[in-house]
């Protein structure tokens, strides 16, 4: 895993571009990647990062801070971040693993489940785009600077 995270940093690094232009799309797909819609998360994260011009690349990688080695738990806590928000409690035990079947999974489970998953997303999504766009930001100037030195 560490692998394949460390080749999706360095391909961002790769991509020629504006700084900010990069670091957009980087911060699209974090949020986006926040979403309860695996499986889904790169087509969403490519159609929003054409309507609003942002790197379409960037914005791609960008949703892998959801995989299969961190979704379980970073959706199980949106749900349980989105409950606590909406003051909800549903009975509905969420899934060691995300698979295939997980968005039936969620819907068949009711939209309390669904919703809260969502707000919880929208919270750690616009945290996760923020944190996104200034390291990105920063790390892609100071790279930039370093080559051009």
């Amino acid at each position: 895993m560490k692998n394949s995270k460390t080749k999706g940093w360095k391909k961002l690094f790769t991509l020629d571009g504006e700084p900010r232009y990069i670091a957009k799309g980087f911060a699209l797909g974090s949020f986006i990647g926040m979403m309860p819609i695996p499986g889904f998360q790169m087509l969403v994260s490519l159609g929003i990062a054409s309507i609003i011009k942002v790197n379409k690349k960037a914005a791609v990688i960008g949703v892998f801070n959801t995989n299969i080695a961190t979704g379980a738990f970073v959706f199980a806590f949106n749900y349980w971040l989105g409950k606590t928000i909406l003051g909800i409690s549903p009975n509905f035990v969420f899934p060691d693993k995300i698979g295939l079947s997980f968005i039936s999974t969620i819907l068949a489970a009711g939209s309390d489940v669904f919703v809260s998953m969502v707000v919880g997303g929208l919270v750690t999504g616009f945290l996760s785009w923020i944190i996104a766009y200034y390291l990105v930001l920063f790390l892609f100037t100071r790279q930039r600077f370093i080559k051009n030195s």
